[in-house]
């Protein structure tokens, strides 16, 4: 029961960390040939709901670092893009185990992830010199596919690692409609699916059912500088078994967030972001608070 308990505590911990990004203004436009990098901090705190009389008081004080490059380009006749995101994180997790007071402390770098997008109907890839010209188009459609790599910290003779030793796949469709000039709404519907993880901890295996999600954002554009949104996501499903026996804990878990974006300069970019739970039944029920700088720059010919 023990060891079950403390495999579920990994679970948790792991979909609050790789589960949903809420992420207003995906279906954004930009020209071709154009990159973008930039760095994020974030720190979360809070509690991890158990279903468990050995663990109680689960709190979390996480500190992430994440780094990101991407790149817009023609992919089949369609605006794409590319990115990768490597994030790192240290902190600390607190609990009663026992009736034993417990401190853990992690630092490491998580799964990085790379992703294609590209936006189906109501854009076109432009170069530069044409992109402010464009007619720009009330609804879009979009969609993205996105690769966890098992290549964070992670040792199997550990309970809690910031990798998870798995592939992970994620399929998204997106759209967005532009009600007035400057209020735009976009639904994102995606799923999460994960390979086995065959070297979990004490020699257990780890496999995780497929996850489901949804996100809605209405974002208000004051200015080409800045814009805000509100936004509001839902989890469900994703349960896990344990040595092929299901254990029957889907999440249904939904949060909220709010973004400010700024363009402080020509190329460069602020944006803050405040996301917290909204209803959490299982699992992670964080507030995070990310501050972020992007650097723009077009190839030159």
């Amino acid at each position: 029961m023990k060891l079950l308990v403390q495999i579920l505590l990994f679970y948790l911990i792991s979909i609050k960390i790789n589960a949903q990004d809420l992420e207003p203004r995906f279906l954004s436009s930009v020209p071709n040939h154009t990159n973008f990098i930039g760095l994020v901090y974030g720190f979360s705190s809070g509690g991890i709901y158990l279903d468990s009389q050995e663990i109680e008081g689960l709190r979390a004080d996480l500190n992430t670092t994440t780094t990101f490059y991407g790149r817009s380009f023609k992919l089949f006749n369609k605006p794409g893009k590319f990115d990768i995101v490597v994030p790192y994180s240290f902190g600390n997790l607190n609990a009663l185990v026992s009736g034993v007071d417990t401190t853990v402390y992690k630092n490491g770098f998580h799964d990085p992830t790379f992703r294609i997008s590209m936006i189906l109907v109501g854009d076109k890839a432009l170069d530069i010199k044409d992109f402010a010209k464009r007619e720009i188009k009330k609804f879009k459609l979009g969609t993205a596919f996105k690769v966890r790599t098992p290549i964070g910290r992670y040792d199997d003779a550990k309970l809690i690692n910031l990798g998870a030793n798995r592939w992970g796949f994620q399929f998204k469709v997106a759209s967005s409609y532009k009600v007035t000039k400057r209020i735009v709404i976009e639904l994102h519907v995606d799923s999460w699916f994960f390979t086995k993880n065959n070297s979990f901890f004490n020699g257990n295996t780890l496999q995780q059912k497929p996850l489901l999600s949804a996100q809605i954002h209405v974002a208000y554009i004051f200015g080409p500088k800045l814009w805000a949104s509100a936004s509001i996501g839902q989890v469900a499903l994703g349960g896990s078994k344990i040595n092929d026996v299901d254990q029957n804990n889907n999440l249904v878990n939904s949060k909220y967030a709010g973004t400010v974006s700024y363009r402080v300069s020509k190329l460069g970019s602020l944006k803050a972001i405040f996301t917290n739970g909204l209803y959490v039944g299982r699992g992670a029920d964080f507030t995070t608070a990310l501050l972020s700088y992007t650097f723009v720059w077009f190839d030159k010919k």
